[in-house]
């Protein structure tokens, strides 16, 4: 762990917060300029919160840009750029269009199934992953093939999870951990939100999300380093939860 991730927020600190959304932190230091956008996910290209990532990107002209999750691919529309992958699709579609790099600076998928894996158990983790992106998933307002969708995800995880994945195993562990049947399409954020106590893949979210701040700190804090101007989209809460620990490891190197 960095000395500056002992800067990042506590739940119960953040939750102690009022903010807006989205969230803007910036920091300049010795030539380098960092505009982190936190906001709400969507796939709805008319939502306003890609506005705001348009003119974020417009104002500053980033020399390279990084965003949440897995890097998706890079589609030369924008409306299915945004339908498909969210903010990280806009992202990439803007980035494409500029010709300047991107990068993720989320934890890599198989990684946190592994550190998952390790903490509680690999049917745990594996219905954590999965609701989670079951979440993302129905968020989608993009037409996407869910088997062909969800092999990929299978493929990710299953060797850092040491497990065969299939439906009925995650249907059986999720009834075990959750204590009802799963129903795909009626998934949503709720499941795994940091921020709610109400149950275990919550307090697994909690965990987990931690894990993925202390990474995107580094990920930030190295960035900043190499490139002149940076611009990141990432959830509010991260973005808020890692504000002090950004301008403290900003400041650790003066």
């Amino acid at each position: 762990m960095s000395p500056a991730s002992r800067h990042i927020l506590s739940f119960a600190a953040y939750a102690a917060i009022r903010h807006p959304t989205p969230y803007l932190v910036e920091v300049e230091h010795d030539g380098s300029h960092l505009v982190l956008l936190g906001g709400h996910h969507s796939s709805d290209p008319a939502d306003p919160i890609f506005g705001h990532i348009e003119a974020a990107f417009s104002r500053l002209s980033p020399t390279f840009a990084m965003h949440e999750g897995t890097p998706p691919a890079a589609e030369p529309d924008r409306e299915i750029a945004i339908r498909r992958h969210g903010e990280a699709g806009l992202v990439r579609h803007l980035a494409a269009r500029t010709g300047i790099g991107t990068a993720s600076m989320d934890i890599p998928l198989a990684e946190e199934a592994r550190l998952l894996r390790q903490k509680i158990g690999p049917r745990d983790a594996l219905v954590f992953l999965v609701v989670r992106q079951l979440a993302s998933f129905n968020r989608k307002t993009a037409r996407m093939d869910f088997d062909a969708y969800f092999g990929e995800f299978f493929e990710t995880i299953a060797p850092a999870l040491q497990l065969v994945i299939d439906w009925p195993l995650i249907e059986a562990a999720h009834a075990r951990l959750l204590g009802r049947p799963l129903v795909a399409a009626e998934v949503t954020g709720l499941e795994t939100n940091p921020m709610r106590d109400d149950l275990p893949t919550q307090r697994i979210a909690r965990w987990s999300n931690r894990r993925r701040d202390e990474y995107m700190l580094r990920r930030l804090l190295a960035a900043v380093r190499e490139h002149h101007r940076l611009l990141a989209t990432v959830g509010v809460t991260h973005a808020v939860m890692l504000e002090p620990a950004l301008r403290a490891g900003i400041s650790m190197r003066e």
